[in-house]
């Protein structure tokens, strides 16, 4: 069995859907797992992998459109249209640039699709209504079950070793990412599981994509320059 398996009776997510969901912990209110920053560097790179996967966008190394906008959403179509608006620039850039909003719009999608719902808070003296948000009451797999069948689970490659199945390489596109932005440290898993994630995860980040390749390392390398820098 396969995470997208496992997804099978419910809403399907997306890479920046995932990434979103393992970096919060929570009951009735959730809150992130890592540093803000973290994770809105992790959303951004997960609406970027969204569009490589689709082939909606090429990194040559700058990144440009390269798909016939056929998104399945409208974040999705949203970014694309920016991407299409100012192409030549590299994934550094739209890392930086995306980072800024990417936590709220994968937020508001979530919403959206009643992964998350909203929860009116008391903002206290200084203010009136505020909001926090929730995991709904939806059977989606916590981020412990999912990425203990993803580093379990048999393994999808052609002969050459590279690994083609688009599903796989969307869950193994979030696995990194959760690596690379210390997410994965702060999800309890079982140590052997851990172990065998560890292993995996440095035999796939071979055999995927160039593109996405390519994506993780800018990610690395921002996590490398910032003050917040996770060990893995």
């Amino acid at each position: 069995m396969t995470v997208s398996e496992l997804d099978a009776t419910r809403i399907p997510l997306r890479v920046a859907d995932r990434f979103f969901l393992a970096a919060h912990t929570g009951g009735q209110r959730i809150t992130p797992r890592v540093d803000s920053a973290l994770v809105s560097l992790g959303c951004a790179a997960g609406l970027l992998a969204e569009l490589i996967l689709e082939e909606e966008i090429a990194v040559t190394p700058s990144v440009r459109p390269s798909g016939r906008g056929r998104c399945p959403d409208f974040l999705s179509w949203a970014v694309l249209r920016e991407i299409r608006e100012e192409p030549g620039h590299d994934l550094r850039t739209w890392l930086d640039y995306l980072g800024q909003t990417a936590t709220e719009k994968v937020r508001a999608r979530l919403v959206i699709i009643d992964v998350l719902r909203e929860v009116p808070v008391s903002a206290g003296w200084r203010g009136g209504a505020a909001s926090a948000w929730r995991f709904s009451d939806l059977g989606v797999a916590s981020p412990e079950s999912v990425l203990e069948l993803l580093f379990t689970s048999a393994e999808t490659a052609t002969g050459n070793g590279m690994i083609t199945v688009p599903e796989r390489i969307a869950e193994i596109t979030f696995a990194l990412l959760a690596r690379e932005t210390g997410v994965i440290r702060n999800v309890r898993l079982a140590k052997n599981v851990a172990r065998q994630g560890d292993f995996r995860m440095k035999s796939w980040q071979k055999r995927i994509p160039g593109p996405l390749r390519n994506l993780i390392a800018e990610v690395a390398a921002a996590r490398g320059q910032s003050a917040i820098t996770p060990r893995h």
